[in-house]
């Protein structure tokens, strides 16, 4: 038996709501199941040893959060994995929350305005403005366009902008674009396995199809042709040109050994 030391490095925060499995690759059935420590660290003993699919789950998500094949070996002590998370994952920020703005300075400068000229509002007909009267006039106007001006930078930014609600757009548009290239993953991997799978029992049809007298005789072709299906199991998650060419070879060599 063999023991497994695993790390999950990236994000200590949801260390200790994580759920790690161990699959078996052929049934996906699960072996063992463990949640880290806080400090990320997991131990798992009495294991036997081999090739084994490591998924990590976390409660608030529906898709693993990571997925890799394994494999722990029999001597020289644990196999040691680590697990580097993306935080980007777990990130539901709440919209900022901006203070309002206030007004009370551009509401006492109006009011100001308003007092300091209604003395020299009561003009009639023929009567002469007088220069303090024209100086006073014009200096409240500079102050009352001026306090209107400062009022239109607070209550809304120039070009009216709101950065708290673009910074929140761009994070759910950040998250939803790692989800659907999670779930695009996911897919192609399960178009890959629903191949393999059928690439395995055309091999079992092609030689159960064999009568019984040949048997014995085609036993190392059908051993053959299982170690390919067995290989090109093993690469349903590796990248689209290295599973592409991997697919291409086990074609080309199960045909070789049917001929």
């Amino acid at each position: 038996m063999s023991e497994l030391a695993i790390s999950v490095l990236g994000f200590p925060a949801i260390n200790r709501d994580l759920n790690i499995e161990l699959r078996d690759p052929a049934t996906s059935s699960i072996v063992r199941q463990i949640t880290p420590f806080a400090d990320g660290s997991a131990r798992i003993t009495q294991i036997n040893p081999g090739a084994y699919d490591m998924i990590v789950r976390h409660p608030n998500l529906t898709i693993p959060v990571f997925r890799r094949p394994i494999r722990i070996f029999p001597d020289g002590g644990p196999t040691k994995v680590s697990v580097l998370l993306d935080p980007s994952q777990f990130r539901n920020t709440p919209i900022e929350d901006i203070p309002d703005a206030n007004l009370t300075p551009v509401r006492q400068t109006a009011s100001s305005v308003n007092d300091t000229l209604l003395p020299i509002a009561n003009k009639k007909g023929g009567e002469a403005i007088r220069a303090d009267d024209w100086n006073l006039l014009v200096g409240n106007t500079q102050h009352l366009a001026d306090a209107v001006s400062q009022m239109t930078q607070l209550v809304s930014p120039i070009g009216h902008n709101h950065p708290e609600l673009e910074a929140k757009i761009n994070e759910m548009t950040g998250n939803f674009d790692t989800l659907v290239n999670t779930l695009s993953a996911a897919l192609a991997e399960l178009q890959r396995q629903i191949q393999a799978m059928r690439f395995r029992q055309q091999i079992a049809d092609v030689f159960d199809a064999v009568p019984p007298e040949a048997a014995a005789a085609v036993a190392p072709a059908k051993q053959q042709a299982l170690l390919l299906a067995q290989s090109l199991e093993s690469s349903v998650t590796d990248t689209p040109t290295s599973y592409a060419r991997t697919a291409r070879q086990v074609g080309t060599q199960f045909d070789s050994v049917i001929d």
